[in-house]
């Protein structure tokens, strides 16, 4: 217990999002961002309206294409400056070029450019900013995607931690965050994902991108959901994975799937990447679930086809604001 109240202690000095308790009710509470693009202030504006909920944080992510974005992103830090909430930064572990390898990231070769990030951060005011490395490290599309390398990534994630936590007025939360399972021969790559886990010492929050997608069959709004729980990397098993390392539980990303959809929410079969479409049933489903889980907090994803802006996916915005009023 002692171990717990420590952790939430660290959430709630470093990010001011206060998350939940075990004991808590359903009736409490989520803490709410939104993500609508980059910098995009007038956005989260819009959807903090339209779904009749206060934005307690935000939410963004450092450019990945070169080392110098993800370690002196000024502009964006500046741009994110103006919100005056804590952040949540999606931090690259490494940028889209050659040459670069979580293998050498785990000798402290790239340690550098995070201690440069650090500082940047500090001066900027930002030093209590809450830091998702590596944010979905199971997905084949980022560059330190980790299937077959669990001891490169945990090594290399230690060294950043120790880096950052190293400058003189850091206090940062660090977020291990997987995208949830389901994603076929990715996740057969990948293997047990609690190998990638850094340990307790190492990270402040676990968290779960989840949004309302399937390949090739979606069985329907309720269903997909149920699956969703109980995918081996699904939401129960991080639930169950914060309790056992006591740590709070977020979602970082939440949101509509792609694709093509069936009216209602119903069952369909197709090609590629199918959804639920305009789907309230998953969005509340989801967030009846947080509560009931105790998770800290949420962050909608208000873009592409998950946007609930300019009159799109009205009934998801519904859902949205019923969800924050309860």
């Amino acid at each position: 217990m002692a171990v717990a109240v420590a952790a939430v202690a660290v959430l709630v000095a470093t990010t001011g999002f206060i998350p939940r308790s075990t004991s808590a009710s359903a009736s409490t509470p989520l803490a709410f961002s939104t993500y609508a693009g980059v910098a995009n202030l007038s956005g989260m504006a819009t959807v903090s309206q339209l779904v009749g909920g206060t934005i307690s944080f935000g939410s963004d992510y450092f450019d990945m294409t070169s080392w110098k974005g993800i370690q002196a992103d000024t502009w964006l830090i500046d741009k994110m400056e103006a919100l005056g909430k804590p952040m949540v930064w999606g931090v690259p572990m490494l940028p889209a070029k050659r040459g670069v390898s979580l293998a050498r990231g785990a000798t402290g070769g790239y340690d550098l450019h995070f201690r440069a990030l650090a500082k940047n951060l500090v001066s900027a005011g930002m030093g209590n900013s809450t830091l998702r490395l590596g944010w979905e490290f199971n997905s084949p599309g980022f560059p330190w995607y980790a299937a077959g390398q669990a001891s490169n990534f945990v090594a290399y994630w230690q060294h950043i931690v120790t880096t950052m936590r190293a400058v003189r007025g850091a206090n940062f939360t660090f977020e291990w965050n997987p995208a949830r399972g389901g994603q076929g021969a990715a996740d057969r790559q990948m293997g047990n994902f609690a190998n990638y886990y850094p340990g307790d010492s190492y990270v402040d929050i676990v968290g779960l991108d989840v949004y309302d997608s399937a390949y090739f069959s979606y069985p329907g709004a309720t269903m997909q959901f149920q699956n969703v729980q109980a995918l081996p990397w699904g939401l129960n098993w991080i639930a169950a994975f914060g309790v056992t390392h006591h740590k709070p539980v977020s979602l970082p990303e939440l949101g509509m799937g792609g694709g093509p959809s069936a009216p209602g929410s119903g069952p369909i079969t197709g090609s590629g990447q199918l959804s639920g479409g305009d789907d309230p049933v998953f969005i509340s489903d989801a967030l009846a679930w947080a509560k009931a889980n105790s998770v800290a907090s949420f962050v909608y994803w208000d873009y592409g086809s998950s946007s609930i802006e300019n009159g799109r996916n009205p009934l998801t915005a519904a859902a949205l604001r019923q969800a924050l009023a309860g």
